[in-house]
């Protein structure tokens, strides 16, 4: 091995390694066939080893599996490498990737955002979107500089910045709570925004973020403390999803508070929702920033969770 391997090389192998397929990993890169397999081709050739075996199909070699680990760490301390220098040059020059989930980023990203460009016009915004669990793998592989999500986060080696603490909130349909409840239906909207009794609801359908979503085990849980069984009627990925079924007057839905500010405008077929908030101190979560301890986040990293702090406390 005598020639200096570029990051650009490293970059197009990781893609491949990802892709195993040299048509997708090329259209995600923007380039040619051609070029990815004369970029790889090079790469081999500097390293003098095989990293894949291309019959019946792409796979890694085993020095292409050693590889993949390798050039991460590489890529990642030159990513870090960067934003110190950049940060030292107060040049602030580089990209910062989060990953967050759908309904967090509706809720946040448009407040946090604008000021985000306008304190650091060339800086590049990378987002990446996806539960808990996806969060916290792209985290762990340093496809992500931070992630903003509830707590716990099981991944070792994760530091946490904590953003807000989240009360969870039933969202009825007016309709429900007028028909389970009658004249009464006033009166028990008074009494049940300072907390519900989840019991009162026990014979109305619901609509739940599906199970492995950290909110949802935290919903679960409650549900078994209260031996309280709801009648669902439709589980979704999306949180968005089951408040415009709530606005619809299709299910009851339960999430943090913050998450309320996704919630979709009313239509002409919108019912309207009562926001019940549910007072157990098992149903608050909290929200946090988490990134790798021991590698570098760059200022304007740091400066996007105080941004979310700032916008979080308004």
């Amino acid at each position: 091995m005598d020639g200096f391997v570029n990051f650009q090389h490293l970059k197009y192998f990781l893609m491949v390694a990802e892709e195993l397929n040299i048509t997708r990993a090329a259209e995600r890169l923007y380039i040619s066939q051609q070029s990815l397999s004369n970029h790889i081709g090079n790469l081999e050739r500097e390293l003098d080893v095989k990293l894949f075996t291309r019959s019946p199909k792409l796979s890694l070699t085993y020095a292409g599996g050693l590889l993949v680990d390798t050039a991460t760490q590489i890529l990642d301390l030159h990513s870090q490498y960067l934003s110190k220098v950049g940060d030292i040059n107060k040049q602030y020059l580089g990209v910062l990737r989060v990953g967050i989930s759908h309904t967090c980023g509706l809720a946040l990203l448009p407040d946090i955002l604008p000021q985000f460009r306008a304190e650091f016009p060339q800086v590049d915004f990378s987002l990446f979107e996806g539960n808990s669990n996806q969060l916290e793998d792209e985290l762990s592989h340093s496809r992500v500089d931070l992630i903003i999500c509830f707590q716990p986060i099981i991944m070792e080696g994760a530091a946490t910045v904590p953003l807000t603490e989240q009360q969870l909130v039933m969202v009825v349909p007016k309709t429900f709570t007028d028909r389970l409840f009658g004249a009464q239906a006033e009166e028990r909207r008074r009494q049940f925004a300072q907390g519900a009794d989840i019991q009162a609801f026990e014979q109305l359908p619901f609509v739940l973020i599906k199970r492995g979503n950290r909110t949802r085990s935290i919903v679960d849980q409650y549900f078994s403390r209260y031996f309280f069984k709801p009648q669902l009627i439709l589980e979704t990925e999306n949180t968005v999803t089951t408040l415009a079924m709530a606005q619809a007057g299709i299910g009851v839905t339960i999430c943090p508070e913050l998450f309320l500010r996704a919630i979709p405008a009313p239509t002409p077929g919108s019912v309207g929702v009562d926001l019940f908030p549910l007072t157990d101190p098992s149903m608050f979560s909290k929200l946090v920033a988490g990134y790798r301890e021991g590698r570098y986040l760059s200022h304007f990293g740091q400066r996007f969770i105080e941004m979310a702090q700032e916008t979080l406390r308004r």
